[in-house]
């Protein structure tokens, strides 16, 4: 709720459309020099809004829709915004760990406004009508007084945002907020204005939420998607199955029952989802070579409605289902295996981490977040039912822990679990130690010990004999033995933002000077190469995907779309539109587009 009322708050200060309401701001703008940035260096930290307001603008790099009917109003030159946007451009221009802006109002004091920000210590005071506002209780003088119109109280923007510590540049139809003065005259400034202006003033509006596509998998040429209809007024939904080959038109995918297509899994040639048929619910898989659905099991007293279908794996041979039941506070996971056409239970837990299995046994980590982290490590034999806990006693292993600042502790899982020469692999840290960094760890499979083989690693990866994680603190890229002992060797000094491995082979993107750049590291050869820079715009949350043919990415920038690099590092800009939902294939990319209806595909 908090974030939907945040971005209709938005809109308020993109209806500005008047040249003279330009003159008059561009006038009293602070000048811009060397000592400040192009841009395009500051692009991923401003919030960007144009004058020809399309319901769109940049927030700290990514496009975003905003909703809502708050208006901007001029006076003397100046314009005015409600008091709400202001918290909002803030907490979409502030560097990490410096908090979020509260407004502060009181239906007994109506014309009274606070902006407030704990963790900066600045508290700003705003009276309609009064030509002064208090910034930590020191008078500041403001040029146009806020203004109670419609019923909202409307801030001068430019003033409100000095107040809160922010700069703002006008640039040719742009309004430009941010912590970063811009040298509007730069060569890169101007270089970029123009794209970012023209996906600012798209007319178009996003797909109508009855109408959007959801890409699950393609087959050859045959794409398959989903659709939900709702029913009876919005109070039922029916997820429906299309199948569309080529260029022909696409067409439904008729399926016994009531299917939920949302949590399938595709495992080879069959997608797996769960239906219900005549109040039963059971396991089924279509066949994608076929075209044809099959009944892999019933799923007893389990219904659609009870949880989610968290999870279809096959290991030895044979099938394994996750179903969860409850909600995600208080609910759980229980694992059951395929046996006869009916699941067979396996064992319960909060919330299945990570899993791998060994004939009979199967050794998982469970991430018991409501209660005790710790000791979450089990071996479970299927055939006598027994289940022994391992690993040190006290520790938390399948999860990573954070700890702010301010003494907020984080989670996050890790499903790495690694079953290698008689020994699980996995990161950890000691719970009773809030200082204690997550580390990889050695664990005998029998008893509870290990040994820490990579102290203070967010994510690892085993090949051959040779343990490979990602430093904590420093983002490199790192080596060293399975069994300890071995000092670690670096084998990129890069800052690394984003990984992936794909067929024992590293594919890293790290950060230089504007640009963010793709790099490739061998193990066999032990050499790093750059393949290329990615599309501008491109931050340190930019994901992409690898396969055979090799990596792709979605931009959110101003020069969006998909984008593929080869293994030579060639790069093609594969669609030129804003991209919303997309899955990646062994026989492509399917994807659907924000502001156009259907499923597209590209290789």
């Amino acid at each position: 709720m908090k974030k939907k009322i945040m971005l209709l708050l938005l809109t308020a200060c993109l209806g500005l459309g008047t040249a003279g309401v330009h003159a008059a701001e561009k006038a009293s703008s602070p000048v811009q020099g060397s000592s400040s940035s192009s841009l395009k260096e500051a692009f991923n930290e401003l919030a960007i809004i144009p004058y020809d307001y399309q319901s769109k603008a940049f927030l700290q790099g990514q496009k975003t829709d905003i909703s809502g009917d708050y208006e901007v109003v001029q006076r003397n030159g100046r314009v005015l915004v409600p008091i709400r946007l202001m918290g909002y451009l803030a907490e979409h221009t502030t560097g990490a760990n410096q908090g979020y802006w509260e407004v502060v109002w009181n239906a007994k004091t109506p014309d009274d406004v606070v902006l407030r920000n704990v963790t900066l210590k600045r508290t700003v005071k705003f009276k309609v009508n009064s030509k002064t506002m208090l910034v930590n209780d020191e008078s500041v003088k403001l040029d146009v007084p806020p203004q109670k119109i419609g019923g909202r109280v409307m801030l001068p923007l430019r003033d409100a945002a000095t107040a809160l510590g922010k700069q703002i540049a006008w640039l040719d139809g742009l309004i430009l907020i941010g912590d970063t003065p811009i040298n509007l005259k730069h060569p890169d400034t101007l270089a970029v204005k123009d794209s970012i202006k023209t996906q600012l003033t798209d007319r178009r509006k996003r797909v109508d939420y009855e109408k959007i596509a959801t890409p699950l998998t393609q087959y050859g040429t045959d794409v398959y998607y989903m659709k939900t209809v709702y029913l009876n007024n919005g109070a039922s939904v029916e997820e429906q199955l299309f199948r569309k080959s080529g260029s022909n038109q696409a067409t439904r995918v008729q399926v016994p029952g009531t299917p939920v297509f949302h949590s399938g899994k595709v495992i080879g040639d069959l997608l797996y989802y769960v239906s219900t048929v005549k109040n039963q619910a059971y396991l089924y898989a279509y066949d994608l070579k076929k075209q044809q659905a099959e009944k892999v099991a019933s799923l007893g007293d389990w219904r659609s409605e009870d949880g989610w279908l968290t999870d279809v794996r096959k290991s030895n041979n044979e099938l394994f289902v996750n179903l969860h039941v409850g909600d995600l506070t208080m609910g759980g996971d229980m694992l059951y295996r395929v046996k006869n056409g009916a699941l067979q239970e396996v064992l319960s837990a909060k919330s299945l981490a990570g899993l791998v299995s060994d004939r009979e046994t199967l050794y998982y980590t469970d991430f018991r977040f409501m209660t005790e982290v710790a000791n979450n490590l089990s071996r479970f034999n299927m055939t006598t039912g027994e289940k022994e806990l391992l690993g040190e006693p006290g520790y938390a292993y399948g999860v990573a822990r954070s700890v702010e600042e301010n003494g907020g502790v984080g989670y996050r899982t890790d499903s790495s679990l690694v079953l290698k020469n008689g020994a699980l692999y996995t990161i950890g840290f000691n719970d009773s130690d809030p200082k204690d960094p997550n580390s990889v760890y050695q664990i005998d499979t029998t008893g509870r010990a290990h040994v820490k083989l990579a102290a203070g690693a967010s994510q690892f990866w085993v090949i051959g004999e040779q343990l490979y994680y990602l430093e904590d603190s420093s983002g490199h890229l790192m080596r060293t033995g399975l069994n300890g002992g071995k000092p670690a060797a670096t084998l990129s000094s890069r800052n690394i933002s984003q990984i992936r491995m794909y067929e024992n082979v590293f594919y890293y993107t790290s950060a230089s000077g504007t640009d963010m750049e793709l790099f490739r590291f061998d193990p066999a050869t032990g050499q790093e190469k750059k393949l290329a820079a990615l599309a501008p715009g491109a931050t340190a949350d930019t994901t992409f995907e690898v396969n055979k043919s090799g990596v792709y990415y979605v931009s959110h920038g101003y020069e969006p779309g998909i984008y593929h690099i080869a293994a030579d590092g060639k790069q093609r800009r594969l669609s030129k539109d804003a991209v919303d939902q997309y899955v990646l294939t062994d026989s492509g990319m399917i994807y659907t587009l924000i502001y156009k209806e259907g499923v597209y595909s590209v290789k």
